[in-house]
């Protein structure tokens, strides 16, 4: 059912990674706080989260994290707010250690889930499909293209499992399987990556009504003249916050050369407070900062990427003007829709010429989708 998974270039290129995600922008990261009050072991106490450009990195554990110390039962749970269309990726990196058994740190193989704020239970995910860049089995979970239906509260749960306790989630963030904890897998730390949030605005408060103010001038003084009311200049806001999916579909993190030739599709994804069809085309930018001016073209119409009925629009930029380089962490894509700024971010992985992928997907399916006006 499970197996272990030894490689020592996926290891090197995964302690690559994470000595460069320490030094980037690109996460907000955290240590699970199984001891505040309550603990985080329940959707009631669940740990609230603080993201960075729609990602958020915790460094978190279950039980014990080395064999010398029992396994116990333990599940974490985090919070969130994220807004209607957001398109996340949820990702356990570092549960299971390079050695397997042999190994004295203790390795835990997860389950995770997306829960909404009334409990109800979105995604679950035990094994992933395939072993990512910080991991090196597909038991590291993992849950991609999960679109949120509502703005407003969610919740990710995190369990260790095994073939002598088998954990699972259900509604209510409930984990079913026996009351003990899996002695080899059941317990050890991880690194989880919640990635694609839009934090929405907080809700405004009405001001206080205050009974107005009479000041009546004495009646030898003439009224005073009218105050020249100006208009204050306008506030330099934000850009808006957008969901983009780089390689539409591509499943995991996508994966591209550095300094290359070539072409990339983007997805500008819609959402209930933003059209990617009303787009200025001619202001859309994207690279390693988002100001690089890559465009090729973009797809005629719309298309449904994420399938929630909006639809998208997909575009072709150019590697070679995008600037990427070996240590980028994301993409940015940045433009206006009826004069506001926008920008977007979503993760990638930037490596060297010669590395081989362990599996080959259709990535050029959409830039050739892109291609067709």
């Amino acid at each position: 059912m499970k197996r272990f998974v030894r490689n020592a270039v996926r290891t090197a290129v995964a302690a690559a990674f994470v000595a460069a995600s320490a030094t980037s922008n690109v996460a907000f990261a955290v240590v699970e706080g199984e001891a505040s009050p309550g603990g985080n072991d329940s959707l009631g106490t669940a740990q609230p989260l603080t993201f960075s450009n729609g990602t958020a990195e915790v460094t978190g554990a279950i039980g014990s994290t080395t064999y010398s110390v029992a396994a116990v039962p333990d599940v974490d749970f985090y919070s969130f707010a994220a807004t209607a269309g957001d398109m996340l990726t949820i990702d356990i990196n570092g549960g299971i250690k390079d050695g397997g058994p042999t190994n004295p740190i203790r390795s835990v193989d997860t389950v995770i889930a997306l829960f909404m704020a009334d409990g109800t239970m979105l995604y679950l995910n035990d094994d992933a499909d395939d072993i990512d860049v910080g991991s090196v089995a597909t038991n590291d979970s993992r849950i991609v293209n999960a679109v949120l239906p509502a703005t407003g509260t969610y919740f990710v749960g995190v369990v260790g499992t095994g073939f002598q306790s088998m954990h699972l989630f259900s509604d209510g963030g409930v984990v079913t399987g026996p009351s003990s904890a899996d002695p080899n897998t059941g317990n050890g730390s991880y690194t989880l990556t919640i990635a694609g949030v839009t934090t929405p605005p907080p809700a405004e408060t009405p001001p206080a009504d205050t009974p107005p103010v009479v000041d009546t001038p004495p009646a030898d003084t003439p009224p005073a003249e009218p105050p020249v009311v100006t208009a204050p200049p306008p506030t330099a806001g934000g850009a808006q916050q957008i969901n983009i999916d780089i390689r539409p579909r591509h499943p995991g993190v996508t994966r591209i050369w550095a300094n290359t030739d070539g072409k990339i599709a983007v997805a500008l994804l819609s959402s209930s407070s933003f059209n990617a069809l009303k787009v200025d085309r001619t202001s859309i930018t994207f690279g390693s900062e988002g100001n690089e001016a890559s465009l090729i073209r973009c797809h005629s119409e719309g298309i449904y990427v994420n399938r929630d009925r909006r639809k998208d629009l997909v575009c072709l930029f150019d590697l070679k003007k995008a600037s990427f380089e070996v240590g980028d962490l994301e993409g940015v894509v940045k433009g206006t829709v009826d004069g506001k700024r926008f920008e977007g971010h979503a993760p990638l992985k930037v490596v060297q010429h010669g590395k081989k992928r362990k599996h080959r997907h259709d990535n050029d399916r959409w830039e050739r989708h892109a291609d067709r006006r």
